[in-house]
């Protein structure tokens, strides 16, 4: 237990969520001799796919294993994991009293929010069971996998446009699904034409696996017609995986976002004090394991220098 003139606290830092920024700030924390609580319920957002890509030294590697590697280097710098839920943060004149699945309570001088964001996927038949093995919403993360092979991309506002161009980079056999929405103007579909890419209006009906459920084999059209695709990229929209942040006050924007504060202090400061957040949930990088942990060390050291004016400055 940490103790100061200020109170008794039990960690220095709880991290709640358990993925590549959590535990990307647990070990930066870990090394910094904080002593460093990880609380994760077990629903990682990329928990669907195989193999994770694009992240050096690790390209490949399943998320699970991920995850796994990330527990261990953690733990060899005295971090703490706890296969629970935080149901609840309040913050006091000293720190922050969590409340677990369990009902037990914890408390610590800061709390990280690294709880991710959650896909938010249409309900159209065979989508959800596709997801992260047949349809995909990064293509640096699956696109090289899928190079070459008859694709799709679902085009659903004019924001989407530029998405499908950067899918059309991975195969020129390509078609967009509009799903029904009226989004390319006549230049631009002349464009798209130009270079030989079919532009579906008809309204999705369901994606047909193959035999093992693990593989796109087609889209179904509301006409009765069926496409033939190997692959479907769709970028769904995001909300906050956990509620935590909007019952501490924190804004999300129309992105399903929280928007992280940069400054020469660091980076991951929200509008409470003590209280910072990390990864995928905020609007700091794109999201992807790279950035997740990347974001996840810069929110880190930011916390520990926190912690050390704080310990520095204090009156003895």
């Amino acid at each position: 237990m940490q103790t100061t003139d200020d109170g008794d606290w039990e960690y220095d830092v709880l991290i709640i969520g358990g993925g590549p920024a959590g535990l990307s700030a647990a070990l930066q924390l870990g090394r910094s001799l904080r002593s460093v609580l990880v609380c994760d319920s077990g629903y990682p957002r990329n928990g669907p796919a195989a193999e994770a890509h694009g992240y050096l030294t690790r390209d490949g590697i399943s998320p699970e294993d991920l995850r796994r590697l990330g527990r261990e280097e953690v733990l060899q710098y005295g971090g703490e994991f706890r296969n629970t839920r935080v149901t609840d943060v309040s913050r006091d004149d000293s720190g922050f009293i969590s409340t677990l699945d369990s009902d037990e309570t914890v408390t610590s001088r800061t709390v990280v929010l690294a709880t991710g964001v959650r896909d938010d996927l249409p309900d159209t038949e065979g989508f959800e069971e596709l997801w992260g093995s047949g349809v995909h919403h990064c293509p640096y993360c699956h696109g090289y996998e899928v190079r070459d092979e008859p694709l799709g991309v679902i085009v659903t506002n004019q924001h989407m446009v530029d998405y499908a161009k950067l899918i059309y980079n991975l195969s020129d056999d390509l078609v967009v699904f509009t799903d029904g929405q009226d989004v390319f103007d006549e230049e631009t579909r002349s464009l798209f034409a130009e270079r030989g890419i079919e532009i579906e209006d008809e309204p999705i009906t369901a994606l047909n696996g193959s035999g093992n459920e693990s593989e796109l084999e087609s889209i179904s059209l509301a006409d009765g017609r069926s496409v033939a695709r190997h692959a479907l990229f769709y970028p769904p929209p995001m909300e906050q995986h956990s509620e935590l942040p909007e019952r501490l006050g924190l804004e999300v924007n129309q992105g399903g976002l929280i928007d992280a504060t940069r400054s020469q202090r660091g980076i991951g400061f929200t509008s409470v004090e003590g209280l910072f957040i990390a990864g995928d949930a905020s609007s700091g990088a794109p999201p992807s394991i790279p950035s997740a942990v990347a974001d996840g060390y810069a929110v880190g050291t930011t916390v520990n220098m926190e912690l050390s004016k704080e310990d520095f400055e204090r009156r003895w």
